[in-house]
């Protein structure tokens, strides 16, 4: 859905102060708002991934992967809604075979620590929300072959009112082995690698 003035599509309404979520005419939908952290409009505690082979997130050497349901999407190949309870996503994914994050909503969770580390496939990293994350220490540890994301996840995390409180070797080696994900990881400050 989309609102246009001329050629001008809104990106965002405004009512005096109050952000618009939803504009009708009549009984048609017009606009809806796009939440720029889940623009897939993910369940809670989701976080959408690809992998290869129509496999769902595998284990590998190290995995201690810690979520509860990993559910294909439906008429989707290699596509897979992973999920899990509570605000902590420690080992979410670790050492697992994921090439690709699609998005996230993870509104509300706390700690993230080690939760890609060792995706060594991973070619990708999106923004999702991190405003109540305290730990973000290993989180992308390396994912050696991230093409791009890396530097605006931690832009993103870093400038946040309140940036996580531990962030230990959060992008260490992550892009390494690749041209754009070495650049990016250059400008990433030595205390988040």
């Amino acid at each position: 859905m989309s609102l246009y003035l001329g050629s001008n599509k809104f990106k965002e309404v405004y009512l005096g102060s109050n952000k618009i979520k939803e504009v009708y005419l009549g009984s048609n939908k017009v606009y809806e708002a796009v939440d720029p952290y889940n623009p897939l409009n993910l369940p809670p505690n989701t976080v959408r991934v690809v992998t290869p082979n129509n496999q769902p997130p595998s284990r590998g050497p190290g995995w201690v992967a810690t979520y509860e349901t990993a559910t294909l999407v439906p008429g989707t190949t290699n596509v897979y809604d992973v999920y899990k309870s509570g605000t902590d996503f420690t080992k979410l994914l670790n050492y697992s075979n994921i090439v690709e994050v699609l998005g996230a909503n993870t509104t509300g969770i706390t700690n993230m620590e080690m939760m890609f580390l060792g995706c060594t496939e991973l070619t990708s990293i999106p923004l999702f929300d991190t405003s109540k994350v305290t730990n973000m220490d290993s989180m992308f540890q390396y994912c050696r072959n991230v093409q791009s994301g890396a530097l605006a996840f931690y832009q993103q995390a870093s400038s946040q009112s309140t940036p996580p409180n531990s962030h230990y070797k959060t992008f260490e080696d992550c892009g390494i082995n690749t041209t754009t994900g070495a650049a990016e990881l250059a400008q990433i400050p030595s205390d988040w690698k």
